[in-house]
């Protein structure tokens, strides 16, 4: 008599088993998918019942020692055949659609009497647990068979549950080794059943009895909260599959943040589809949840951060994106300034409205903060409590910038260069762990590269800015040289530093007769046709461009005779030199043309005109000294004569004397005038002479003409010297002549003769109005009047230059000085003897 066993026992350690294999799996296909499986059911290889694994293409992957019992086949000839081939077509025929449908991924339980191919036919209770991948793959099935006709109450139970113990016992040490926790939910009532693992990674202490519904949410994040209860209920649902998977946060008695858990688990329904028990395990992902989160807020930052391009913009998107990934309370960003003396604020994100105010903008570099030490160190500083931040800067009590319970602050480094500091403020006290901190300086290093980046962008922008700027004025200045280029009178022609002649301006077709030619190279200048001035043609490497491109010469309005198409010939000055860059390269030749052929024939005509003046002057002033001698002769009678003349005659006749010897005068200047243009200088006798001698005679001379003014000579010191006296003469007389006509009449004039070592200076002062500041410079050239007053006794211009010539002709040197306070002196310094 056969009487069923119970087997509720092992479906809920096959359960189990399928639950512990989700629970470690990763998604995604894989060689070992089943071999997890197959290792755990050896554990359950003494069951008396048909306990095997098949795979989904119906092939048996394990079977338990029962198989061997059955069907009198070792385990090795079992393993890879079909399900046919061991049970046999008609059997497989028998439970053909419950293996199809358990893998569907739906689980099968039937009691029926299957014709086995050997054995005979038995009545069975048949459980098919399809064995589903993370993604939702189903890799095969695990199958409970049990005899129910042969089943014996008794030994074959307590065998059946000994061994079904075992099995959990070796369950309950690979879930311990797995650090997985063990959950068991009513779902009618909502209150859980927790292993000790569970109340750990909950945050609660073992205890007794059933956790609450109230007591499991209190232990969630409340924002993970509702997931989790949606999970639930989605898992329970009748019209699902009663798998159930969550992640969330769990949270101590302050609300912080412990670790998170991830959870899996199966909801069982009885026959009417209503729930009635689910079972799952728990496993702490803290470390890769949190690094996790840390590689997807580092990619959100630097997505954040690549869309950004100026420093503004970069600084901003740190401080947000950086508070984000940190979980900040608030995070703020300085820059060391430019002149390296003070800190600048440059964004800064969770502070109220109005705390960071003007004198956080700019604050000096040592200021007592945590940036100064981050920048001073290179290194992260941190502070997990308040009261350790406030032992270190005592005075930041009470300010309304400081938020938080725990602080930090990074360096921003570029290639071992600061730029600044990253800062942040936590909400509640932590212990900042390495992982924490090794997150934190990769986050600054981000940082610090964004920033630079911008600040490289920026600087890029400004530069691109300002070259166009460049480019639009050098355009514009560009075009201004091309018109005023064009618009020059004169020919110029560019050449490259190897000769090859780049261009020319539209004045040389005027100039040369024809259009600009291009040559490539010096060879090439033969285009362009040029004379010397004794009439031999231009060789090319002759001409002043090749000698400055070939020798770095500089060629000076060098005489060019150039013959035209129709014959005739122009004058041509050309001048070239070297283009320089400011190292000094050579970019560039330049020759200039200049047209002097009106130039040259005016010279010429000039020339030729003066030449007939100077001539004419020569002859005239000749000739009128036979008549003035005449006339100085028959004064010189008249005054001499036996019978004396009444006053008025003598007067009359002095007047005439003076007349002819001022004329005589003038009439020596015109010849001397003549004289040096037509030979250089004055011509010279010396002879020894005394200049006090000569400046006396000279002034009893005038003194006698002009007895109405005063002459006052004063000598010192050896004046003798070897000199031409008539020239010293002419000197003086020049100089006291010019005292008369422009000095004042009520004023005494100076003469002062005195000897200096190796020279005797020759001194003729007078009072009147000084000569104006801008004569001084030419008042020794010909023709020049130091005034347009209407003084006769004034000359036409030669006496100075007369003076000036003399003075040069005896290797002397003349000078004057003008004011009105001083008048105006004439100063004469002339070696006692003739100069090598």
């Amino acid at each position: 008599m056969s009487v069923p066993a119970p087997s509720s026992s092992l479906r809920e350690f096959v359960d189990k088993l399928l639950l512990l294999d989700r629970s470690l799996q990763q998604p995604g296909p894989g060689p070992g998918e089943h071999g997890f499986i197959e290792k755990l059911l050896i554990t359950v290889d003494a069951a008396p019942v048909l306990l095997s694994y098949v795979d989904s293409a119906g092939r048996y992957r394990f079977a338990n020692q029962a198989y061997e019992r059955w069907f009198g086949e070792k385990r090795e000839h079992i393993l890879g055949r079909s399900i046919p081939e061991l049970l046999g077509e008609a059997a497989y025929e028998n439970v053909r659609a419950d293996v199809q449908t358990v893998l569907s991924g739906q689980r099968v339980h039937f009691e029926r009497v299957v014709p086995y191919r050997m054995g005979g036919s038995r009545m069975v209770r048949a459980d098919y647990v399809p064995h589903v991948l993370p993604d939702g793959r189903v890799a095969g099935f695990v199958g409970m068979v049990e005899d129910i006709t042969e089943l014996r109450q008794g030994e074959e139970a307590a065998r059946m549950a000994s061994a079904l113990r075992e099995s959990e016992d070796r369950l309950r040490l690979a879930l311990s080794s797995a650090e997985l926790g063990i959950w068991e939910l009513e779902p009618l009532s909502g209150e859980r059943s927790w292993d000790a693992r569970c109340h750990e990674l909950f945050g609660l202490p073992p205890r007794e009895g059933r956790i609450s519904q109230a007591s499991f949410l209190a232990c969630l994040h409340p924002e993970d909260r509702p997931r989790v209860e949606a999970a639930m209920r989605a898992a329970c649902d009748p019209r699902g599959d009663g798998r159930y998977q969550t992640e969330c946060r769990t949270v101590d008695a302050k609300g912080r943040v412990v670790r998170w858990i991830s959870s899996h688990g199966q909801a069982y329904f009885d026959a009417q589809r209503r729930p009635v028990r689910c079972i799952g395990t728990v496993r702490d992902i803290t470390v890769s949840r949190r690094a996790h989160l840390r590689v997807e807020r580092l990619y959100a930052v630097s997505s954040a951060l690549s869309q950004a391009l100026l420093p503004e913009e970069v600084a901003q998107g740190v401080v947000r994106e950086g508070a984000a990934a940190l979980e900040a309370l608030s995070a703020s960003l300085v820059l060391v300034s430019a002149d390296g003396t003070a800190f600048e604020l440059t964004a800064a994100h969770g502070f109220p409205e109005g705390v960071l105010d003007e004198r956080w903008r700019r604050f000096p570099l040592d200021t007592p903060v945590m940036y100064r030490e981050a920048v001073r160190t290179g290194r992260p500083v941190l502070y997990g409590t308040l009261e350790a931040f406030l032992q270190d800067y005592p005075q930041q009590v009470g300010s309304p910038a400081l938020l938080g319970r725990a602080f930090a602050a990074l360096p921003l480094r570029v290639h071992g260069h600061v730029l600044g500091a990253f800062g942040f403020s936590f909400e509640h006290e932590r212990e900042f762990s390495s992982e924490d901190l090794q997150f934190m300086e990769s986050l600054g290093q981000q940082c610090a590269v964004a920033i630079e980046r911008a600040r490289l962008y920026a600087a890029e922008r400004r530069a691109r800015a300002e070259a166009e700027q460049l480019r639009d004025r050098l355009a514009a200045q560009s075009a201004l040289l091309e018109t005023v280029l064009q618009q020059l009178p004169v020919s110029v022609v560019i050449a490259e530093p190897g000769g090859r002649l780049v261009r020319g301006n539209a004045a040389v077709e005027t100039i040369w007769g024809h259009p600009f030619v291009p040559a490539s190279s010096i060879p090439e200048y033969a285009a362009y046709r040029g004379y010397h001035p004794d009439g031999r043609p231009y060789a090319p490497e002759e001409w002043p461009l090749a000698r400055s491109l070939l020798h770095g010469e500089t060629v000076v309005r060098e005489p060019v005779s150039v013959v035209f198409p129709d014959g005739s010939r122009r004058q041509v000055d050309l001048s070239s030199t070297l283009v320089r860059d400011a190292e000094g390269r050579t970019v560039a030749g330049v020759v200039v043309s200049t047209d002097v052929t009106q130039h040259h024939a005016l010279q010429e005509a000039l020339r030729r005109e003066a030449d007939v003046r100077e001539k004419l002057l020569g002859i005239v002033s000749h000739d009128l000294r036979n008549p003035l001698q005449a006339i100085s002769t028959v004064s010189h009678l008249l005054l001499s004569s036996a019978e004396p003349l009444s006053l008025p005659q003598r007067k009359w006749v002095t007047r005439i004397r003076t007349s002819v010897h001022r004329m005589d005068r003038l009439i020596r200047d015109l010849l001397d005038f003549v004289r040096i243009r037509q030979g250089g200088t004055l011509p010279i006798q010396r002879q020894p002479v005394r200049l006090e001698e000569v400046g006396r005679t000279t002034v009893d001379e005038l003194q006698a003409a002009h007895p109405q003014r005063q002459l006052l000579l004063e000598a010192r010191g050896d004046t003798r010297g070897e000199w031409d006296p008539e020239r010293l003469v002419q000197l003086v007389g020049n100089l006291l002549s010019n005292a008369l006509s422009h000095g004042a009449d009520t004023a005494p004039i100076r003469v002062r003769v005195e000897g200096e070592g190796a020279q005797v200076v020759l001194e003729v002062a007078n009072q009147g109005n000084p000569i104006p500041p801008e004569l001084l410079p030419r008042i020794f050239e010909p023709f020049t009047r130091a005034s347009e007053g209407g003084n006769s006794l004034k000359g036409v211009g030669l006496g100075l230059f007369i003076v000036h010539e003399i003075v040069a002709a005896h290797g002397g040197h003349i000078d004057v000085s003008s004011s009105a306070g001083a008048g105006t002196v004439f100063r004469v310094r002339l070696p006692r003897v003739p100069t090598a």
